[in-house]
């Protein structure tokens, strides 16, 4: 019995705890809606939809209608108050004033009007109507009065025990929701198949569409009518200026085309007007030289011919004879030199080989006559000192020694050729092992007369220090002395040929050993490294900047490391690794392609510790030597070995 009782109090509290909560639960109540959100959503769709769909197309060939129905939501929550006095029951009838209206008499006779004496009487229809809307009145507000002699009940049944309690209503939120969103897309019918289907999608993400609450999208295709020129240009202006207002065209704008066509008329009357002229021009000008005839006939003897030009005067003439000079010696500098020691020999020539060196100057007479010996020189100043000689004899001088060059050349059968011809046999070894032994100013000779590509490889392979001191040459060429071009020239001609031939000699040493360490296995590569790194650093250096060793793929960056692997069989990647420490094996593997770093994963373990030595050579070779090509093709280099190890540190 006692347990019983428990059980009851405990059920009521439970319900009076629901009774609770279903009170402060919030209800929702629908109220009604504003025509003018759902107007302003429909805008808003429609406009987001347009600009989306015409970026996507690429045109506004389409046309996009919205249907919104909205639901204006008010969530309320119903607070109660205990009464204080109960009510015995739970309804009560509510009385409102009585309404009451005058009645009129239903039927009112002609007998029953009083009819005033002396006027007429006449029946008039709107009273009737009066009267008839007068009835329905009254009838309806006995309808309303009965209805509200009934009993109100609160709430129904499930609220009677709160039909005695004041309640209050606290509304927490009003909130707009979707009842139903249609949406019609009208599109060309020339889309295609993968269009639509973007199209839709594009829609029901955009538009949020729900099917289970009923939305809808309807594409139609049709087609359009084709705009015109004019039309379509004007559309692209104005859809450049969407949502805000186009400029105001100038005067200008308007009229522009009416001003080019102007203009471009009268472009074409003022050539024709052209044409026509010098076609007339030419006409008036044919009977020209008859009537120049007549007037020459019929000039007068007594009249003055017309001046002619002043001939060049004796230092223009001297100055163009020494510049042919100086061109012959250039070019041909074995004749001019031959005609100079012709000159020499003869006592009674010293006068015209003294008024050449006068002409020329010091310098240049030395660098056009360099086999001129000293006491030859000596007697030239000699003779410039006891009888110099005037301007007259320099230019009769200089003009014989000219005509005298002139003829030695035309009876001497010359065979035109360049003096560094022979540099054109030659490779670049040639070329190096021919100036090795040469001063840099005779280097910069020689690499100047080379083309640009070979002369930068023969340049390259010069000694650094050697190599500033021709670059410095080269760039004071201008004052290089014209006498040497000939004797270098034969003097290396005659040595070029007792160059060797390089063509059969391998002379790349570094080559020659990288093909001798990847004939070695790991165990000797390693040991020729080390002594090499003991007895000749500078050439480990070298070496190390061109020979990637497997130890090398450690210092590798993953990135260049995954592009290799890819490349290479998949089965040497798990053997390759075999043997090497963790660190190794983790670099490998995080390089990898989840499926690559499965399958050498599952090599790993099939072969760990039960492969030879000879199985894994030929696998890490094939690593390597990927690598190597991936250097030699430039998409890597080993001074990226040394940057990504210095990054890890």
């Amino acid at each position: 019995m006692f347990n019983l009782q428990i059980l009851t109090l405990l059920l009521c509290l439970s319900c009076v705890s629901l009774t609770q909560a279903a009170t402060n639960t919030p209800v929702e109540v629908q109220t009604k809606t504003d025509d003018l959100e759902e107007i302003q959503l429909k805008s808003r769709l429609e406009d987001s939809l347009a600009r989306d769909i015409q970026s996507y197309l690429g045109h506004n060939r389409f046309i996009i209608n919205v249907k919104v129905k909205l639901e204006k939501i008010r969530q309320v929550i119903k607070k109660s108050e205990p009464p204080a006095n109960p009510p015995l029951k739970n309804y009560q009838p509510t009385f409102l004033p009585k309404l009451t209206f005058p009645n009129a008499p239903d039927n009112e006779s002609e007998e029953e009007v009083e009819s005033l004496p002396g006027l007429p009487f006449m029946e008039i229809s709107s009273d009737k109507e009066k009267d008839a809307e007068l009835q329905f009145m009254r009838e309806q507000i006995e309808r309303l009065q009965n209805e509200q002699r009934q009993p109100r009940w609160q709430d129904g049944n499930n609220e009677s025990d709160e039909a005695g309690r004041s309640g209050t209503e606290e509304t927490i939120g009003v909130f707009n929701r979707i009842a139903q969103l249609t949406v019609t897309l009208a599109v060309e019918d020339t889309i295609k198949a993968e269009q639509e289907a973007f199209l839709r999608n594009l829609v029901y993400q955009k538009a949020a569409l729900n099917d289970l609450r009923g939305d809808e999208l309807k594409i139609i295709k049709t087609q359009f009518s084709a705009l015109p020129i004019s039309e379509q240009e004007a559309l692209g202006m104005a859809s450049t200026f969407d949502g805000e207002t186009a400029p105001a065209q100038s005067w200008m704008d308007e009229n522009f085309n009416a001003l080019l066509l102007g203009l471009l008329s009268l472009l074409a009357l003022l050539l024709i007007s052209l044409i026509v002229l010098s076609l007339r021009k030419k006409t008036t000008q044919e009977p020209v030289p008859s009537t120049a005839a007549n007037l020459s006939e019929s000039t007068p003897n007594n009249v003055t011919p017309p001046v002619e030009l002043d001939e060049p005067s004796n230092a223009q003439v001297l100055q163009k004879t020494r510049q042919e000079i100086i061109s012959l010696g250039l070019g041909q500098p074995q004749h001019v030199q031959g005609t100079m020691d012709q000159l020499l020999g003869q006592e009674e020539k010293i006068t015209m080989a003294a008024s050449v060196y006068r002409v020329l100057g010091r310098s240049l007479f030395r660098s056009i006559f360099p086999n001129v010996e000293q006491l030859q020189l000596q007697s030239i100043m000699a003779h410039l000192a006891d009888q110099p000689p005037d301007e007259e004899q320099q230019f009769q001088d200089t003009q014989d020694f000219y005509q005298l060059l002139q003829k030695t050349i035309q009876e001497t059968a010359e065979v035109k050729s360049h003096p560094f011809e022979f540099l054109s046999k030659l490779n670049d070894s040639q070329v190096v092992y021919l100036i090795q032994h040469e001063d840099a100013r005779i280097q910069a000779l020689i690499i100047s007369q080379l083309p640009a590509q070979q002369a930068a490889r023969v340049l390259n392979r010069i000694n650094e220090k050697r190599q500033a001191q021709v670059i410095a040459e080269l760039g004071q060429f201008d004052t290089f002395p014209l006498d040497t071009f000939k004797d270098v020239a034969d003097r290396l001609a005659q040595s070029s040929l007792n160059v060797p031939s390089f063509e059969n000699v391998n002379a790349d040493g570094l080559h020659m050993l990288m093909n001798m360490l990847d004939n070695m296995n790991s165990a000797e590569e390693n040991k020729v490294l080390k002594r090499l790194k003991q007895d000749k650093p500078d050439t480990f250096y070298k070496l190390r900047q061109q020979y990637f060793t497997f130890a090398d793929v450690l210092k590798t960056p993953k990135q260049i490391l995954s592009n290799a692997l890819r490349e290479v069989e998949r089965n040497y990647i798990g053997r390759a690794i075999c043997g090497t420490p963790d660190e190794f094996k983790i670099h490998v593997l995080s390089s990898l392609t989840p499926k690559l770093k499965a399958l050498a994963k599952e090599d790993l373990k099939r072969y760990e510790g039960r492969i030879a030595a000879k199985d894994i050579e030929p696998a890490r070779k094939a690593i390597v030597h990927k690598l190597r090509e991936y250097i030699h093709t430039g998409k890597f280099s080993m001074n990226e070995l040394q940057a990504h190890k210095q990054a890890e540190s």
